[in-house]
């Protein structure tokens, strides 16, 4: 997932969802289309761990919390750059492998 980023106003201009298949995790009939895309869009980067340099682009990892499956307000996405150093240095430990290049195609 990518966020393009207005870097002077540290405001996001769109995000970028890799899925193209009706089943894809993002993907929710609810709201019809990416729920990560449409979280950020909403609320911006209000629910983030992480600490990286500000870029025009930002590689990042998700996760959703809820006990709502099917009331988006009742979501909370949480975002982390992929290449934060303690998510990079965690995340090779879960692939087994010490690149963090690897590690952030696997997402």
């Amino acid at each position: 997932m990518k966020v393009m980023l207005n870097k002077s106003n540290f405001a996001i201009d769109e995000v970028i969802c890799p899925a193209t298949e009706d089943k894809a995790a993002c993907l929710h009939e609810s709201i019809e289309g990416c729920l990560v895309r449409w979280f950020l869009m909403r609320y911006g980067f209000d629910c983030n761990v992480g600490v990286v340099p500000a870029a025009s682009e930002l590689e990042i990892a998700w996760t959703l919390v809820t006990d709502s499956p099917y009331d988006p307000e009742l979501w909370q996405v949480w975002v982390i750059p992929t290449s934060d150093a303690v998510f990079a240095a965690w995340l090779d430990t879960q692939n087994g492998d010490s690149s963090s290049e690897t590690a952030a195609e696997i997402i």
